[in-house]
């Protein structure tokens, strides 16, 4: 082939890939330059053996020289533009790594977006909150407002009629005098259902001797006889003298574990808290044995003289004798309340009692241990009903016990 023509053609292929390059360097940068790159090296490998066979088979004529020095200058394009070519894709890379930096700030940017959408939610909610707090405010100075005028109302209403708010400042008097009275009222019931708990505790105890606190009172100590009773006297063998003046019987006497009396002012104390039952038991000196039982058993105060308010209903096979001194005054030998006017009850059975006329009983009288009152000017301990009203006879055993009776 003429190397001319050839020439001519690598001119015009190498003219093409010129063109294709300059056309390359006019585009945006960020635009890709891999297909050129790729193009110009495909062609520059293609057209490299025509060149080299061109170069071996050239002439020593004017033209070859002029050829071969146009090939250099258009091989020197050549790489300078592959140069430019490479600079530019690193260039790229570069601007690659630029839009996932930017990329990745894009996406904190939406997520802090985000967060701030979220915190800007909480505070309009916190700031609805506050309103309504204002709002409640404002409403409970408007309630204020209006009981303050309702409260000018009525003290104008006042000064204007005096009559009136005297007579409310009476009501209200009354008013807290019957809460006063209320009050009072169920404190009382309070102390007497204690007073029922502690004495209910007997009702459950095996025989023995027990602690009891009473309202207003000191604890003390009483028997229980194991049967739900608990033992306010006891006669059985005359160690004990019961020719007592009013502040033993009043206070109490003996030895809890045989001949005791527990006291005036305790059994007030107690059979004023609630209803009791009150039960005797009687033994003779033959062996004989008896009992009666009251239903309704309660005595007044010391004020009063510790009468004996009330006894109830009886039964048992003993007989009633003391329903005859049921209202009478407690009386000792240096306290005189009974009825007979010839002589001084007590003194004359040597022991306190509920005496009416000296009565028909004396449970507390002087103890003959042989059962047979010997001497005239001591009576002894007599249950009328039980003794066929024979005064020789005297008792040698008695119990008396109480216990609250079942609602």
């Amino acid at each position: 082939m003429d190397p001319r023509v050839l020439v001519a053609i690598l001119s015009v292929v190498v003219l093409a890939d010129l063109s294709v390059a300059d056309k390359e360097d006019s585009k945006s940068a960020l635009e890709p330059v891999n297909e050129v790159a790729e193009c110009s090296a495909s062609c520059f490998d293609a057209i490299k053996p025509i060149i080299d066979h061109i170069m071996v088979s050239k002439t020593t004529a004017d033209e070859g020289r002029d050829l071969e020095d146009q090939l250099i200058l258009l091989m020197n394009e050549i790489k300078i533009k592959d140069e430019q070519i490479h600079a530019l894709s690193k260039i790229n890379d570069e601007q690659r790594n630029t839009i996932n930096t930017l990329t990745k700030n894009n996406d904190a940017l939406i997520k802090a977006q985000n967060d701030n959408q979220e915190l800007i939610r909480i505070i309009n909610s916190e700031s609805n909150e506050r309103k309504n707090e204002r709002k409640k405010i404002e409403e409970n100075k408007i309630e204020i407002k209006i009981k303050d005028e309702l409260i000018k109302k009525k003290d104008k209403e006042i000064q204007e009629n005096p009559d009136k708010a005297v007579s409310k400042d009476a009501q209200n008097n009354d008013l807290a005098s019957q809460i006063s009275v209320i009050t009072r009222n169920l404190i009382e019931a309070n102390e007497k259902l204690s007073i029922r708990d502690e004495i209910n505790s007997c009702t459950t105890a095996e025989k023995g001797i027990y602690h009891i606190k009473l309202p207003g009172m000191s604890a003390f100590e009483a028997p229980c006889n194991g049967s739900g009773w608990l033992v306010i006297q006891r006669r059985m063998d005359g160690s004990v003298n019961f020719n007592r003046g009013w502040a033993k019987y009043r206070d109490g006497f003996g030895n809890l574990t045989g001949e005791f009396f527990i006291g005036l002012e305790k059994l007030y104390q107690i059979t004023q808290s609630s209803q009791y039952e009150l039960l005797i038991s009687l033994g003779k000196i033959n062996g004989s044995t008896a009992f009666v039982k009251y239903d309704n058993f309660k005595i007044g105060s010391e004020e009063n003289s510790y009468p004996l308010e009330s006894v109830g209903n009886f039964s048992g096979d003993a007989g009633d004798s003391l329903k005859y001194d049921e209202k009478m005054k407690f009386s000792t030998f240096d306290r005189d309340n009974d009825m007979y006017r010839i002589d001084n009850c007590p003194e004359m059975y040597n022991g306190g009692w509920w005496f009416n006329n000296c009565g028909g009983s004396s449970l507390n009288g002087y103890f003959y241990k042989n059962g047979k009152q010997e001497n005239s000017s001591k009576g002894g301990v007599i249950w009328g009903s039980w003794q066929e009203w024979n005064w020789k006879v005297s008792l040698t055993f008695v119990e008396m016990m109480i216990r609250p009776k079942p609602f």
